[in-house]
C-alpha cells in the first residue's frame, strides 16, 4: 500500500508538472492579456481630466485592448511647456504609447519629434503626422468650422457681425475652424471678427466688457469649455448674442435645449477616446494601422436634437 501511494503521488506531481509546463508553452490568454498590458499615457489640455468626454471610450478601448491608461492633466490650462515636459517625462518614465491633445502645435513640434522617436505619438484634434506622431484622431476641422459659420448666417443679418472665439491659440486644429468660418461668414455678407483668449479663466470678464462696449449679432466657441463659459455668461444680459459652437456635454445639451444655444456641432466623443486609445495600442505592438478617416459631425438646432440621428450623440447611454 506504501509503494502504491508513493506511486500515485509521482503520477500527480508528474501530472501537475506537465500542466505547469503546458501553461507556459501555450500561453494561456490570461497570461498572455496580462505579460502585453501596455502602459499608455494621456496628456490632455485642460486641468481636469475626470470630466474629459472621450475619457469613457478611452477607458473602455483599454480594457479591450489589454492597456493601462494614466491620465495627466495640466495645472494651467493649455500650456504648451508644461505638455512638453509632461511628453518627455512619460517617455523616459517607459511608456508603450502617448496620447497628446496639443495646446500649441508649433510650440510641442520638438517635442513631439523627440518623443516620438522612441515611443508611439497619437494626436487628438490637431494633426502632428509631420512632427512624428503615428496617428491623429480629429473630425474634418475645416468642415466643421465652415458648418458653424453656415450656421450663424441664418441668425444674423447682413453686414451684422459674429465673434469668433480662439480658447486655444497654438492649436492648428482650432485654427482650420475659425478660419474656415470667418471665410464662409464673408463670403455671405456678414463680418467676422477673431477673439483671442490668451487664458480660459478670464473669458468671462474679456467676454462681458465686449458685450457692454460693442455688443456683436452673434458668437461661435470651438470647444466645449469656452461653449460652457459663453453660455453662462449670456444669462447675465437680457439680450445675449446668439451663440453657436462645438460640444456635446451636459450642459451644453441642456443649453441648446433651454435656447441659449442656436446650434451645437456635435461628434462622437466616446468613438474619439476609443480610436485614439486603439491607434497607440497598434502603434505600440507594430500592428499595421490603415489611415484614420475624420470622424463624422452633426449639426443640432433645438428643433432638430430629438431626431434619431442627433439624440444617439446628444444622450448617449454611456451618459
Amino acid at each position: 500500500m506504501k509503494r502504491k501511494h508513493i506511486f500515485q503521488m509521482g503520477v500527480l506531481s508528474l501530472f501537475g508538472m506537465g500542466v505547469l509546463l503546458s501553461m507556459v508553452a501555450f500561453d494561456l490568454p490570461g497570461l498572455r492579456r496580462k505579460q502585453e498590458l501596455l502602459s499608455i499615457s494621456v496628456i490632455i489640455r485642460g486641468a481636469d481630466s475626470s470630466s474629459w468626454a472621450a475619457r469613457q471610450g478611452m477607458e473602455q478601448a483599454a480594457v479591450d485592448l489589454g492597456a493601462e491608461l494614466r491620465f495627466l492633466a495640466l495645472d494651467r490650462p493649455n500650456h504648451a511647456d508644461e505638455q512638453g515636459s509632461l511628453l518627455s517625462r512619460e517617455v523616459e518614465g517607459g511608456a508603450d504609447g502617448i496620447i497628446l491633445v496639443p495646446a500649441d502645435t508649433g510650440a510641442l513640434a520638438d517635442s513631439v519629434r523627440q518623443a516620438a522617436a522612441k515611443t508611439p505619438v497619437v494626436t487628438i484634434e490637431s494633426d502632428m503626422s509631420g512632427n512624428g506622431a503615428s496617428a491623429c484622431i480629429s473630425t474634418d476641422n475645416a468642415a466643421l468650422g465652415e458648418a458653424l459659420g453656415r450656421a450663424a448666417i441664418n441668425g444674423v443679418p447682413l453686414g451684422g457681425t459674429v465673434l469668433l472665439l480662439d480658447g486655444v491659440p497654438g492649436s492648428s486644429g482650432m485654427a482650420q475652424r475659425l478660419s474656415e468660418a470667418a471665410r464662409i461668414l464673408r463670403e455671405n455678407g456678414r463680418q467676422a471678427e477673431m477673439f483671442c483668449i490668451p487664458d480660459v479663466q478670464d473669458l468671462s470678464g474679456l467676454l462681458a466688457e465686449r458685450y457692454h462696449a460693442d455688443p456683436p449679432d452673434a458668437v461661435i466657441a470651438f470647444e466645449p469649455e469656452v461653449l460652457e463659459s459663453v453660455a453662462r455668461l449670456g444669462r447675465e444680459f437680457e439680450k445675449p448674442p446668439l451663440l453657436y459652437g462645438m460640444g456635446g456635454t451636459n450642459v451644453v445639451v441642456s443649453g441648446l435645449e433651454r435656447g441659449e444655444i442656436m446650434a451645437i456641432a456635435s461628434q462622437n466623443e466616446f468613438a474619439a477616446g476609443y480610436l485614439a486609445v486603439e491607434a497607440a495600442a497598434q502603434a505600440a505592438r507594430g500592428t499595421p494601422r490603415q489611415v484614420s478617416e475624420p470622424l463624422p459631425f452633426l449639426i443640432a438646432r433645438q428643433e432638430n436634437m430629438y431626431d434619431s440621428d442627433h439624440e444617439k450623440l446628444l444622450f448617449p447611454v454611456t451618459r
